[in-house]
């Protein structure tokens, strides 16, 4: 009897110390998964902050091409030139009509001249009138001539036509002796830009919000969340958000916390500095981070579950091991998670090639260093008037041009590294042995994709003709990412000499 005792009292000594170290692991693993969790979280509110935010400033951009698209048109050319002419009047007003046909969400687009006497506009009972004069007048024209494209955006503001929230931009028209003859000016509904987000919300959680803030005034552009107040007045954290970010010239994301009506609310936001604006995409902290509760519950329940089942002790294990298996499912999802941000990090989407990004970590300063008798020669490949290309015959043609020079690169070059270091300029890279012969071939690749890159590329519907500027060299010492702006030098010599750049420059030579 007593060596049963014993027994027993031994295997309720093991019980006790196998629950005590299930109940530390418990925790543990409580802990990483709801660490993990609430970063998890945080990363996909960032990430859809940050993608709202791209689109945003791609649906003003859209907005600066059509008004610049409507500026460079025969009609208004023609009309500026002619503002007393009645049949220029009369084709830039029908042109007018037509061209706004295309554009949805538009209030209205016009051309007028310097001193804002419309001669054509969406509504033709609008012609003829003049819509600013004296300070009004000369702030608008100081203000389009101080912008760096001739573009003015005034911003989100409240139409005095019709009452409704628009975006309003304006353009400055120069004649042939480079003065002023002329505005355009564009004004388009937010409805459109707010019914898209509204589209994309569908996917978010049912107690997420977004918003977005003008820093500068602090009021609200739009939110999606009609129970919201015109001003951030009640939000002390985002007024705070407001006076840290205004007047700064980087864009900048992150997160904050604030408490409204008892709720505590979680908001993660993305700066756009060129306009002053914050959007933001906010929950409420429990639905946010409802995986994080749900595992302090759970492990509250395993906790009762270990005290009423210590004589079940298999069961208890089972438990244990299916727990593992889920962790290890949980892990694995979050490496391949972060396996495609590294992706969409350091490789550029369109080519397949790596990226600038990519670049600056490959060539890190005390990074690279050369073998004994091997040099590291670099080309420099840019697309000139990539922008023009875009304008011209749109951006899918833009993109079949960027994807068929990759495509030259890759082949030419075929034991080099081809980066993409920006939107219309491509950077190739080779380590080689130092002996002419190395030279040689790496001249003969060059040679070969100038020659390749001026055949006419094809877009779809025709084929345009491309043009390279391109710049070469060497370097054996002292390599790092200087090697971008040492080329872009080069080149730019290269075309003041309208020289071919095929010739490889000496880095080395130069101090």
């Amino acid at each position: 009897m007593e060596r049963r005792k014993k027994s027993f009292s031994a295997l309720n000594i093991l019980l006790i110390v196998q629950l005590i170290l299930m109940f530390g692991i418990s925790i543990g693993v409580t802990q990483l998964i709801s660490k993990e969790a609430t970063k998890s979280s945080d990363t996909y509110m960032m990430t859809i902050a940050e993608e709202r935010s791209r689109i945003i400033l791609n649906y003003v951009e859209n907005i600066r091409k059509t008004l610049s698209e409507y500026s460079h048109a025969g009609e208004i050319l023609n009309v500026l030139e002619n503002p007393s002419d009645d049949e220029a009047r009369s084709a830039a007003q029908a042109y007018t009509e037509s061209f706004s046909g295309d554009i949805v969400n538009l209030e209205g687009i016009y051309v007028s001249e310097w001193n804002t006497h419309v001669l054509a506009h969406t509504n033709s009972k609008v012609s003829g009138m003049t819509t600013r004069s004296g300070g009004a007048l000369e702030e608008l024209q100081k203000a389009l001539l101080n912008s760096e494209d001739g573009i003015f955006e005034s911003g989100v503001i409240s139409s005095p036509a019709s009452g409704k929230q628009i975006l309003s931009m304006y353009k400055v028209v120069f004649n042939s002796e480079n003065s002023p003859a002329g505005i355009v000016g564009i004004g388009v509904y937010t409805d459109g830009l707010i019914n898209l987000l509204d589209s994309l919300s569908e996917r978010d959680t049912d107690s997420s919000f977004y918003s977005m803030m003008d820093a500068a005034n602090k009021e609200y552009i739009f939110c999606s969340d009609s129970g919201v107040s015109v001003t951030g007045g009640n939000i002390p954290e985002l007024i705070l958000l407001c006076d840290v970010l205004n007047g700064t010239k980087d864009n900048s994301s992150g997160k904050f916390t604030y408490e409204a009506d008892g709720i505590k609310y979680v908001s993660m936001y993305s700066y756009m500095a060129d306009r002053g604006w914050i959007f933001m995409m906010n929950d409420t902290e429990d639905e946010m981070y409802s995986l994080t509760g749900n595992m302090r519950s759970y492990l509250i329940i395993f906790i009762i579950f270990c005290i009423l089942l210590i004589v079940i002790f298999n069961i208890i294990n089972k438990k244990h091991e299916d727990t593992s298996q889920r962790l290890n499912k949980v892990v694995e999802k979050q490496e391949k998670t972060r396996e495609n941000l590294s992706n969409a990090l350091f490789r550029d989407m369109l080519t397949d090639m790596k990226n600038r990004v990519s670049f600056s970590n490959d060539f890190e300063e005390g990074k690279i260093s050369c073998e004994a008798g091997h040099v590291y020669y670099f080309a420099m490949f840019n697309v000139r008037r990539f922008s023009e290309i875009n304008i011209l015959y749109g951006e899918e043609a833009g993109d079949m041009v960027l994807v068929a020079a990759s495509a030259v690169l890759k082949k030419c070059f075929p034991n080099s590294v081809v980066y993409r270091t920006g939107s219309d300029e491509f950077f190739v890279v080779t380590e080689r042995s130092g002996g002419d012969d190395a030279k040689d071939v790496f001249f003969s690749e060059l040679s070969r994709a100038v020659k390749n890159l001026s055949m006419p590329v094809n877009i779809g519907d025709g084929t345009i003709n491309v043009y390279y500027s391109v710049a070469a060299a060497r370097k054996s010492n002292n390599i790092n990412i200087s090697v971008i702006p040492s080329l872009k030098s080069i080149m730019n010599m290269n075309e003041a000499n309208a020289a071919s750049g095929k010739e490889i420059i000496e880095l080395d030579s130069i101090k």
